[in-house]
């Protein structure tokens, strides 16, 4: 168990973890530890709150918890998020869609939807009341991780090779149930974060379903992508719950 939290920590972060490699076969189960991992980076990133609100602007505090974030997860997802509307948005053919999503460069598709995402995600912090907002923090990372997890399972690669067939139509029931489980018992420190994911699944289920029909199925790219959409459902979703309350 130990071993596949430290693999799932070098996987999803840029720290070293210490962890033993395994095969290519056995490698799907490390996903359904990705929630912890999630959690991990949340409160981290809480951290960062806690200690920058003290000295600094709210507004400031709130930016300093995004770039945390970036900088411990090496951009991965903003940049599958990116990757994933260039390619989606080009109105071109399904091989060469794959063809820009595997270019390096930013295109302008790309470039809108990280700035609409960056701008929803700091709104939504900064309109939370301050008894919810670290929570928000240390909770958005773990549901993210687990949008990969429902994004992987059940689904077609879309490639022929690359890092998404690792995971992508791989990991079994077991490991979906796994980081289920996991999402419910983070979400203990905060009970009324559950009625989220009334909204928050069925939208990662939708956005799992337009792009598989768009592309004829998922890539890493598409699960980043798929992370960052799901963080940012979440956060609007708790607003929208603590404001009807």
């Amino acid at each position: 168990m130990i071993n596949r939290i430290m693999l799932a920590i070098q996987f999803l972060t840029i720290i070293p973890a210490p962890a033993a490699m395994v095969s290519k076969e056995a490698y799907h189960r490390v996903m359904g530890w990705f929630p912890i991992v999630g959690l991990l980076v949340g409160t981290f990133s809480a951290m960062v709150y806690w200690v920058s609100v003290q000295v600094l602007p709210l507004e400031i505090a709130v930016i300093l918890v995004l770039i945390t974030q970036f900088i411990i997860t090496g951009g991965l997802h903003h940049d599958g998020l990116a990757d994933t509307f260039d390619g989606c948005m080009s109105g071109r053919n399904l091989q060469r869609k794959l063809e820009i999503m595997k270019d390096s460069r930013l295109g302008t598709h790309g470039a809108v939807i990280l700035l609409f995402i960056i701008i929803l995600k700091f709104t939504a912090l900064l309109l939370m009341p301050d008894t919810s907002r670290i929570l928000i923090i240390i909770l958005t990372p773990a549901v993210g991780r687990f949008a990969l997890v429902m994004g992987a399972w059940r689904s077609t690669y879309a490639r022929h090779e690359g890092l998404g067939n690792l995971f992508i139509g791989v990991i079994s029931t077991k490991d979906m149930m796994t980081a289920l489980i996991l999402l419910l018992m983070c979400l203990i420190i905060y009970p009324g974060a559950y009625l989220s994911l009334v909204i928050v699944v069925p939208g990662i289920i939708l956005c799992k379903k337009v792009t598989t029909k768009i592309l004829t199925g998922m890539t890493g790219d598409t699960l980043g992508a798929l992370n960052e959409i799901s963080e940012t459902l979440f956060m609007i979703a708790m607003l929208m719950l603590i404001n009807w309350r």
